[in-house]
């Protein structure tokens, strides 16, 4: 075991072969985890590979992988955005770092080196030269001999010795799909398409041989050639559709899901909404742990390497910014209301234009155009004291007099209608 030279890169010195695709049973899985426990990865790591051709276990893992890639992460100092780290946040090459530190969780370990001659790169190191039990990078998988990559400002050590990842885990599965699903494709050649029987006279000597050649020029569809004595029976199985396979299929889906997300209702199709809001708060909480994780390694183990190297990151951190969840604009339109309605302050009209993208009409100018004639007309309307005088003497009530009756109206009212 040998010291590293900082004067060259470690991906200079390894003796890299390609990787094999074999097809792959679940003995290939046992002995490679045997192999990992005593620190040789090489099988493991060539099996994990060989398993992200799954197209549903690629997808699941890249999905964890874009939530911190696409999350907005800052380097912040005395609650403010240092804005000299955003060209180096930008940079391919960090946006490279976040991934490796996200797969370690999946492959268990990354090994990341660090090179600030001429800017800031990363390399990620060949899982499969890894030697865990003695914490070295094998030059050649096939050898003992190696650097060490412990206690070094240029590497980054991520993950646990003993951790063997996620992959461990959603082995098993995909190769029982992938095996699985040969099986259908079997299944569906045999019985999918329609088989033709060609019955020849057994008198005939040529009968067989030319009805051989005819169904050889017809094409790839099932055929059997035979006597017209003879008899062929196909023994039916309980489903012999196919449900079988297809239900075998899903199940391994569903716990590779489940293995890698902690859930199935944001990838495939749910059942309610109830349900999908549950394991939607699965994926929310998932995906706060894969951000704490980052953040850790990016603050205790790469910002002190900055920090020798001048970058203005003393007294900092990296830190993810969290965003507020999305709310209908139906829902915003309902809060702003609410609020505007049961506070002092009330909510100011450009929320809304803003908010919404409506434009801004011109009811308030129309209004206080139509008060402001209103005003004019009212105050040209209003009356002198002359004519105050006599409006007042119009308003006064007017005493209502009896009428005159003569005397012997008065006599007769007096006395009223006498009985007859």
């Amino acid at each position: 075991m040998k010291a590293k030279n900082k004067n060259i890169n470690i991906s200079q010195v390894l003796i890299v072969k390609p990787q094999r695709v074999n097809p792959l049973e679940i003995q290939n899985w046992t002995s490679a985890i045997t192999m990992a426990y005593r620190g040789k990865r090489k099988n493991t790591i060539e099996l994990y590979d060989n398993l992200l051709l799954d197209g549903v276990l690629f997808e699941a893992v890249e999905k964890r992988v874009r939530a911190v890639l696409n999350s907005r992460l800052i380097f912040q100092k005395d609650g403010k955005e240092i804005e000299e780290m955003w060209d180096f946040m930008d940079s391919p090459d960090f946006e490279k770092l976040l991934r490796e530190v996200m797969l370690s969780k999946f492959y268990g370990k990354s090994i990341i080196e660090l090179n600030f001659d001429n800017g800031f790169s990363v390399e990620s190191i060949d899982r499969r030269h890894l030697d865990t039990l003695n914490k070295i990078i094998l030059y050649d998988t096939t050898g003992t001999d190696g650097i060490t990559y412990e206690n070094d400002d240029f590497i980054l050590n991520v993950g646990d010795d003993k951790d063997l990842g996620i992959f461990a885990r959603t082995a098993p599965y995909a190769i029982f799909k992938r095996n699985g699903g040969a099986d259908y494709a079997q299944f569906c050649e045999l019985f999918g398409i329609p088989q033709l029987i060609g019955k020849y006279d057994p008198d005939d000597e040529k009968g067989q041989q030319e009805m051989e050649l005819a169904f050889q020029k017809r094409g790839a569809a099932g055929s059997m050639t035979m006597s017209n004595k003879s008899q062929v029976e196909t023994i039916q199985t309980q489903q012999s559709n196919g449900q079988v396979h297809r239900d075998f299929l899903d199940y391994l889906d569903k716990q590779i899901l489940i293995t890698v997300q902690g859930q199935t209702m944001t990838t495939t199709d749910g059942t309610s909404l109830a349900q999908a809001e549950v394991h939607g708060d699965t994926e929310d909480d998932l995906q706060l742990s894969d951000k704490r994780f980052v953040m850790r390694i990016l603050n205790y183990e790469l910002k002190p390497r900055l920090e020798k190297r001048g970058y203005p990151v003393a007294g900092g951190f990296f830190n993810f910014i969290e965003e507020q969840g999305k709310i209908a604009p139906v829902d915003k339109l309902n809060i702003a209301e609410r609020v505007n309605q049961i506070t002092a302050d009330g909510v100011d009209d450009d929320y809304f234009y803003e908010e919404f993208g409506l434009p801004r009409g011109n009811k308030t100018q129309e209004k206080d155009n139509k008060k402001n004639n209103g005003n004019e007309e009212r105050l040209e309307e209003q009356p002198t004291g002359e004519d105050l005088d006599e409006q007042d003497k119009e308003k006064k009530p007017k005493k209502v007099k009896a009428k005159e009756l003569s005397l012997f109206d008065k006599i007769k009212d007096f006395f009223g209608d006498a009985p007859r």
